[in-house]
């Protein structure tokens, strides 16, 4: 009785293994991550949006923060982009936070498309070395009124420091 259980068992087994799709990865089928490198990925500039805003208006590492707001023109090699602060804040930690939302733009971008390089501590980043920044700064107060604090245009691939004013 033991040796038809076994045998029983045993063709069991082999009776599943020639009926089911084999678990082994076969060298032309693997599943490898792709490392290919892709040229003109399209933005995806409402999930752009949604992660500038997720990391750059979070209170407790952006206490100033208030908003931000950028257009990508690509096109025609230009970005507009507007810092809003709340009412009261230093014109360092002013200065301070435009240069970290020009940067946290760009870093967002890199997150989509790899062939921009991230930002440093003396450059703003890859999507600006082919683009012109058009900044404006304003406090909430300024930001209602349709007034900025600060305003300038950055040349592509420069980067400058920000002397905002009182």
């Amino acid at each position: 009785m033991k040796l038809k259980s076994i045998l029983l068992v045993t063709s069991c087994v082999f009776l599943l293994c020639g009926c089911t799709k084999s678990n082994i990865i076969r060298p032309n089928e693997t599943m490898a991550p792709d490392f290919n490198l892709y040229m003109d990925i399209e933005i995806d500039v409402d999930q752009l949006h949604d992660n500038v805003d997720d990391i750059y208006l979070d209170p407790d590492d952006y206490p100033m923060a208030s908003a931000i707001d950028f257009e990508l023109h690509l096109d025609e090699a230009y970005i507009n982009i507007d810092v809003v602060v709340k009412d009261g804040t230093s014109p360092e930690d002013t200065s301070w936070y435009a240069d970290q939302a020009i940067k946290g733009i760009n870093d967002q971008v890199a997150v989509q498309d790899f062939s921009y390089g991230e930002s440093d501590e003396d450059t703003f980043g890859g999507l600006y070395q082919d683009n012109e920044i058009h900044l404006k700064v304003y406090d909430e107060t300024s930001y209602k009124n349709g007034t900025p604090i600060f305003e300038t245009t950055i040349p592509m691939d420069e980067y400058m420091t920000f002397e905002i004013g009182s």
